[in-house]
């Protein structure tokens, strides 16, 4: 048996090709949309872009007490993953305190959830120019938004894309009472 001086790249390239085609059939699209590999909600980046503008309408619409901006919300699993609607939260221009109160946030779920569909929903509170914040979590408690299957963690919600329609329940009921 004589070993070959003349190097084998034709073998090593269909080799990385198939590595690269499972890892990118296994993982859904979620490497070409650069997400973790480990998604397996099957929402791009292009599915939020999609659902913003609907958002923001109907958030312009509602005269909603609190100040609220969107962005691409995401939990981390070595990477984004379970991509979703992000809504953050500022005090209004006038607010004479920081406190959340669980009728603003009720406010904005019943806005926000029926517009979204096959995604999570993700709350946070951000700073304003002046440095003023909003306190989410005694909001997310009287609402229920701190229990299984939803999760608070950092100043966040995270409503999964299974539970729309209870946090819309939760939501109705707190605005209803």
């Amino acid at each position: 048996m004589r070993l070959s001086l003349v190097p084998r790249r034709a073998p090593t390239l269909a080799a990385a090709g198939l590595a690269v085609a499972c890892a990118v059939s296994l993982s859904g699209c979620a490497l070409l949309d650069g997400r973790s590999p480990f998604d397996t909600s099957n929402v791009s980046y292009a599915d939020v872009e999609r659902a913003l503008p609907g958002v923001q309408d109907a958030l312009d619409e509602a005269g909603l007490p609190v100040e609220v901006s969107l962005y691409t919300g995401s939990s981390n699993c070595e990477g984004a993953c379970d991509l979703g609607v992000g809504v953050s939260l500022l005090p209004a221009e006038d607010a004479p305190r920081p406190d959340l109160h669980p009728d603003a946030l009720a406010a904005v779920l019943v806005v926000v959830l029926p517009e979204v569909s096959g995604m999570p929903v993700y709350v946070r509170t951000g700073v304003s120019e002046d440095g003023a914040g909003l306190d989410l979590e005694p909001a997310a408690r009287a609402l229920g938004l701190d229990e299984p299957p939803f999760s608070m963690s950092i100043g966040e919600v995270h409503v999964p894309k299974d539970e729309l329609d209870t946090a819309l329940e939760l939501a109705v009921a707190r605005l209803d009472r």
